[in-house]
Order: structure tokens, then sequence, then C-alpha cells
């Protein structure tokens, strides 16, 4: 018998190794599945962002006591950096479609919390007092798309 042959070895025997492997292999076959997967991941990393940046804010709101034009500022920065945050991670190191990629993720972003908004305060949604919004979500997405897409390339 060769000494160079390889011997069969059970399934069950194969140890960690073997499952490391796998392991790594399933991860990278998983990686850059599409643009679709990769802005879902984005919109869901925003959304958190959001979420957290809010809690906090709200909980800030109980020692200051700031203006009305204070809190709208403050809920603005919140969305350009969930925005941007969402636009990272729908990117994930890969410098093509960036502009696409972040203009998807600023509009999916923009409407999933114009849609969370009127739920919470029962409003029927009029799209058409929000396309500001969703304006403001496609030019920032696609703004940070450009600049980070264009980062990764030098």
């Amino acid at each position: 018998m060769d000494s160079n042959a390889q011997t069969f070895i059970p399934k069950k025997d194969r140890g960690m190794d073997s499952f490391r492997r796998s392991v790594r292999r399933s991860v990278r076959r998983g990686r850059g599945k599409g643009m679709l997967g990769a802005v879902l991941r984005g919109v869901l990393v925003g959304a958190s962002i959001t979420v957290i940046g809010v809690a906090l804010f709200a909980l800030i709101l109980n020692w200051w006591d700031a203006s009305d034009r204070a809190i709208t500022a403050i809920n603005q920065v919140v969305k350009f950096v969930s925005i941007l945050a969402g636009v990272v991670s729908a990117l994930g190191g890969d410098a093509q479609g960036g502009v696409l990629r972040g203009i998807c993720v600023g509009l999916l972003y923009m409407a999933l919390g114009i849609v969370c908004y009127c739920l919470l305060m029962g409003q029927q949604p009029q799209f058409s007092g929000y396309l500001a919004d969703l304006g403001m979500g496609v030019a920032s997405g696609g703004l940070f798309g450009m600049i980070l897409s264009s980062r990764g390339k030098s």
C-alpha cells in the first residue's frame, strides 16, 4: 500500500479540525451572496443604531430641557449616523456598487422609519408628506456609498 495514499477516516472520527475547515469553507461561500442581502443587513444595522441612539437621547432628555429645534437637529444626526453605519455594513469592504447600495440602504431605512412612525402614531402613511425624508435618505446614502467606495479603491 502506498504511504502517500489517504486512508479512510470515518466521519465520526474526523474531529474538530474537519469541523473548523467546513465552517470556514461555508463562511467563505456565503460572502458576497448578493446586493439584496447586503442592503438588508445595512438597513437592519441602521435601524438598530437608531433604536440605541433614540433610547440614549430619551434618557438624556430626562435631565436636559431641550428646545424643539435641538431635538429635531439631534434626530437628524441620529438618522445620518444610522445611514452611515448601514452603508458601511452593506459595503462590507467591497468597493463595487457603493453608490447603488448606499441609495438602497438610505431609501429602505427611511421608508422603514416612516412606516414605524405611522404605526406608532396611528396615522395613515401619506408618502407625499414624507418625500423630503425619503430624498434625504437617498441623497445621504448615495453620498456615503460614493465616498466609501472611492476610499476603498485608493
